[in-house]
């Protein structure tokens, strides 16, 4: 059930995702894979193929299961929902939400 949830919240998320940075000073929400990670910077390539990067800053905060993680914490390949605000034509990573541990422990699995 739980995974259910997890995995509801985020196909909606997804769906807000439409608009991927519209306006600046707005918060945006792009749903997609990690495909690089550093100390300044995540790239995320969303669900619909593009890529997008986003720099890291001191109060980004980074989310697992509603508990505080460390950037460490983020893996190329992880499904993740990014928070980001475009300020001065750059995009700032407020938030990073990391999927949920149950439904990545259950990734690939298939129902008979």
């Amino acid at each position: 059930m739980r995974t259910k949830l997890a995995v509801m919240a985020l196909m909606t998320l997804a769906a807000l995702a439409g608009r991927v940075l519209a306006h600046e000073g707005h918060e945006h929400k792009i749903m997609g894979k990690v495909v690089a990670i550093d100390e300044k910077t995540i790239a995320v390539e969303s669900l619909d193929g593009k890529k997008v990067t986003g720099m890291l800053v001191p109060s980004t905060k980074y989310m697992r299961d509603k508990a505080a993680v460390a950037r460490t914490d983020v893996k190329v390949g992880e499904r993740v929902v990014i928070v980001v605000v475009e300020e001065k034509q750059a995009q700032t990573v407020k938030q990073v939400l990391l999927g949920t541990a149950a439904a990545e422990e259950h990734k690939g699995e298939h129902k008979h």
